[in-house]
């Protein structure tokens, strides 16, 4: 959980294996026990470890998601762009786009700027490059112990 914060319920559960009672059981006394930090919404949990900021979860959660990850990824190289500019480079359609961008905007991630064509550019770009800096080092580090896992066996 340390290199994978934010995971799903049902991520935990496909790696363990573990059934849903058995798995929520352990998450509550890791819970009560300081181990963890759960976020609940909507038949929906999140875990996260207790040093992370919880005003962060929002952008840990949503990177997890393939169009909201593209749309981030692009605002910080591009600072604030056009919904064409972004519907064009995540490859989706109008649609999803303006879907995605709405949710983007209802979880203070995303904002949109006025103007003759709406812009939109991410609420607060430092925090978000730095979590994402840090997911990208995590996830680096988890491909390198598998890598060195591969050859402790020989």
């Amino acid at each position: 959980m340390e290199r994978n914060p934010g995971v799903g319920f049902l991520d935990i559960q496909k790696e363990t294996g573990y059934a849903n009672g058995v798995l929520s059981h352990h998450l509550k006394i890791l819970e009560r026990d300081d181990f963890i930090r759960i976020r609940r919404e909507k038949r929906k949990i999140w875990v996260f470890p207790l040093h992370l900021n919880p005003d962060e979860d929002n952008i840990r959660i949503h990177i997890r998601k393939e169009t909201c990850k593209k749309i981030i990824e692009f605002l910080l190289d591009e600072k604030k762009s056009s919904f064409i500019q972004i519907r064009k480079t995540i490859g989706k359609s109008p649609s999803t786009t303006s879907i995605t961008l709405k949710m983007l905007i209802q979880n203070d991630i995303v904002r949109k700027i006025p103007g003759f064509t709406h812009e939109y550019a991410l609420k607060d770009h430092d925090k978000t490059a730095h979590i994402m800096e840090m997911i990208r080092m995590s996830r680096t580090d988890l491909l390198k112990d598998r890598f060195a896992d591969t050859f402790s066996y020989l």
